[in-house]
């Protein structure tokens, strides 16, 4: 039998590792389920989220499935298929992977008799769509264009008709696609997991840039290596940080240009009473959560023209 196999693509921050654990809490997948994990950098934080789940996880890390590492993904796929026989596979790619290149794997004929490619999701940031597509075209157009149901995250942060401009913008870009822009809390397992239709009334619309964010503009030929443009940094953390004073320094970032060009950032920090506690930032949104416990107090910056010396110091 065929393992069912449901992607979960969308650029950095999108909120797929958020996606996933809301599915897997409504019981959306069953026990005999694998999560193939690939995060763009050397330490995991989205695996050791998972991992409350009690799910089978195959991490791959250091590098793009995608591009690097994409023989380490192939053989990866083939050894969950050996060692467990799931089910179902559950497969997150690192937020700057080119699902074109991700499906062109999986369409190899050693897969063909293996699994069966279900659910294309794309996740996308409403709060910062414009900014990414302007300036990260073409990784951020691969994962819409080839998905075939596309999630529309964080729209309780703005209004509805900057939903609705995001929507019809997406529908144009891929007409084939479900699109979901309801709050998730109005969605549940049933909704994403129902079967393809085609988006109808198409609209045209022009989007203006409203976004306050410094552009990260590059000069972009085609077919570019995510390693090419982006680089990741490691910050292992040997000291208590309050919750407070952690949001403070991000804030600080997110106001200054000194520490580079920052998209992305997540890690666990555990505080002075002893307490764990998960966050992320994107431009715009800083959120933290309290966990149970982790073996890791990490800072992941994904970015570009990081300055590591300047994070280093404000953090340590």
């Amino acid at each position: 039998m065929k393992a069912i196999v449901d992607i979960f693509s969308g650029f950095l921050g999108s909120g797929k590792t958020m996606l996933i654990k809301k599915l897997l809490n409504e019981n959306a997948y069953g026990k005999n389920t694998v999560i193939i994990e690939n995060e763009f950098g050397e330490v995991s934080i989205d695996g050791a989220i998972l991992k409350e789940s009690n799910l089978k996880i195959k991490e791959i890390n250091a590098g793009c499935i995608c591009c690097q590492v994409s023989g380490d993904f192939g053989d990866s796929v083939l050894e969950v298929m050996r060692k467990y026989e799931p089910e179902n596979i559950i497969i997150e790619p690192s937020g700057v992977a080119k699902l074109s290149e991700i499906l062109k794997i999986l369409e190899q004929i050693k897969f063909i008799d293996k699994i069966q490619i279900r659910n294309i999701f794309t996740l996308i940031d409403v709060n910062n769509y414009n900014i990414y597509l302007e300036n990260f075209k073409e990784f951020y157009l691969d994962q819409i264009e080839n998905a075939n149901k596309i999630v529309i995250s964080r729209t309780q942060l703005v209004d509805k008709r900057t939903v609705d401009e995001v929507n019809l913008s997406l529908q144009r870009l891929n007409r084939n696609a479900i699109i979901f822009s309801d709050s998730w809390n109005n969605l549940k397992k049933e909704d994403f997991m129902k079967k393809l239709k085609i988006n109808e009334n198409v609209k045209k619309l022009n989007l203006s840039n409203k976004s306050n964010i410094k552009a990260f503009r590059k000069e972009f030929k085609r077919n570019h290596n995510a390693d090419e443009l982006f680089e990741s940094y490691p910050i292992h953390i040997d000291k208590f940080i309050s919750t407070k004073e952690l949001e403070h320094k991000f804030r600080f970032i997110s106001n200054n240009n000194k520490y580079g060009n920052i998209i992305r950032a997540k890690g666990i920090i555990k505080d002075k009473s002893g307490l764990y506690y998960q966050f992320d930032y994107v431009p715009n949104e800083f959120k933290i959560r309290e966990i149970k416990w982790s073996n890791k107090k990490v800072i992941s910056i994904i970015g570009s023209e990081l300055n590591k010396k300047e994070l280093l110091n404000l953090f340590n």
